[in-house]
């Protein structure tokens, strides 16, 4: 047990003492996923495809896969260079339901504004 222990403070105390640079998201994650966003938002998977639809779209990207149905689904976009955003739409319950995004190859700050649009769209329905 002791040895256990010590094996976990000794992993903790590597990690002390990182730089911001050696913290902050890869510029890739070799499709790992490592660089997705996910959020929550309360609304319905139907709801929230039109919407994420209409965010990827106010971006200028182009739909190039739909695939949904009332429990959720996945959109396929691409940006001007050719790069891949993929949105992935789950019910959680019958309100809540996750959305994930992924900008390959791993910006995570452009999955970030893509959710920032999502949010200010989701409270324009709740506005309604």
């Amino acid at each position: 047990m002791k040895t256990f222990a010590f094996a976990i403070l000794t992993a903790l105390a590597v990690g002390c003492g990182k730089s911001d640079s050696e913290i902050a998201p890869k510029k890739t994650d070799f499709g790992t996923g490592l660089n997705t966003v996910e959020k929550f938002y309360d609304a319905t998977p139907v709801k929230l495809v039109e919407v994420v639809t209409a965010s990827l779209q106010s971006f200028d990207l182009k739909v190039e896969s739909d695939r949904h149905d009332d429990l959720g689904g996945e959109i396929v976009a691409r940006r001007a260079d050719n790069s891949k955003v993929t949105a992935k739409i789950t019910a959680r319950d019958e309100a809540a339901t996750e959305v994930s995004i992924r900008v390959a190859p791993g910006n995570r700050n452009l999955a970030e504004l893509i959710h920032e649009r999502i949010a200010e769209k989701v409270r324009g329905l709740e506005a309604k």
